[in-house]
């Protein structure tokens, strides 16, 4: 049986953290590590299976795709030669759950420059919330970034792209994410005045995570006509979501399967920080779900900034989810050199 968790029920709600190593670790040891964080953290389920694939692109996609079952593990881990990759179910951690589920895979401290919001309280309960997002849902859904295809294929497209390091925080972020989406639908002459941004974010800082879910969500309204400053002064002013309902609640199921195609917002952006762990480079993968199914993650590490973008196989192809995130990253560089 698929792992219940609160939000859009086709996701596979599986975050990924792909790391190139400076050294390759002993399997076993990295063995070794996760299953004595199996039996500390029990959020964890059991201890993941180390993978050594041959095929690094096909486990990827499994880990990213694949729906966690019921008593199984929901930490996945594969690793070969310089390559690592962990995923785990967003229930069970969130990104700064990954980065210390990193630092227990290379059996060293790794910290982060994220904040979080702990010093935030929601400003209604979970049931107000719930209602405007019907009533939104209803009249005035959010903008959803113009599919390039109606498939049917399961799954995500996963897209890369390394910058020099930058100072890219959640509030530019989120407004090259918003840029990226207002070029993207004025090219295919649709709409693109109500997006609505999902912010991830933690409750608790960076310095010293833990492999946990200890998940925030910052959800901006952003007017036709917002500039950079603009989405920092709201992002500044905006109190967290309330938590979710109980995943088996099932009125809050049936809501969102009959809402699926307007509920959500137009794009997710999550942001790791700036990164202090012995790696040549880092590439966040947060969730796709909602209306676009669209998410944008960024991270940093020495001296590369590292932008990414998930989005579903049944609304884009492999071009488009590159052109998508090479229209953030203009937005974020003009004319600097991207890696690819």
């Amino acid at each position: 049986m698929t792992v219940v968790f609160s939000g859009d029920p086709a996701a596979s709600w599986s975050i990924l953290l792909e790391a190139d190593l400076r050294e390759a670790p002993d399997p076993a040891a990295v063995s070794a590590r996760m299953r004595r964080a199996a039996e500390e953290f029990p959020n964890l389920g059991p201890a993941a299976v180390v993978r050594r694939p041959s095929d690094w692109d096909g486990v990827r996609a499994e880990f990213a795709d694949g729906h966690y079952r019921e008593g199984g593990p929901l930490v996945r881990v594969a690793l070969a030669g310089h390559s690592l990759v962990i995923a785990a179910h967003h229930g069970a951690v969130d990104g700064l759950g990954l980065l210390a589920l990193l630092g227990v895979a290379l059996g060293e401290p790794v910290h982060s420059s994220a904040t979080g919001v702990a010093l935030r309280s929601p400003d209604r309960p979970y049931l107000l919330s719930a209602l405007d997002r019907v009533r939104e849902a209803v009249w005035t859904p959010p903008t959803r970034i113009e599919p390039s295809l109606r498939g049917n294929e399961t799954g995500d497209h996963l897209v890369s792209r390394a910058l020099p390091a930058v100072k890219l925080g959640s509030a530019r972020l989120t407004s090259a994410a918003l840029d990226a989406t207002r070029r993207w639908n004025a090219a295919r002459g649709v709409p693109h005045g109500r997006v609505v941004a999902a912010i991830g974010a933690s409750w608790r800082g960076g310095a010293d995570p833990r492999p946990e879910a200890d998940s925030a969500l910052l959800r901006l309204r952003l007017p036709a006509g917002a500039t950079e400053e603009d989405v920092r002064a709201l992002l500044a002013a905006a109190a967290p979501e309330a938590g979710f309902p109980s995943a088996h609640n099932p009125l809050a199921r049936w809501g969102m399967r009959v809402l699926a195609s307007r509920l959500g917002s137009t794009f997710l952006a999550s942001n790791l920080g700036v990164v202090d762990a012995d790696v040549a480079g880092l590439r966040f993968f947060p969730a796709a779900s909602g209306r676009s199914g669209v998410a944008f993650g960024v991270v940093t590490t020495g001296e590369v900034t590292t932008v990414t973008v998930r989005v579903r196989r049944r609304d884009f192809d492999a071009a488009a989810a590159a052109g998508l995130l090479d229209l953030l990253c203009a937005a974020v560089l003009g004319d600097r050199e991207v890696q690819r």
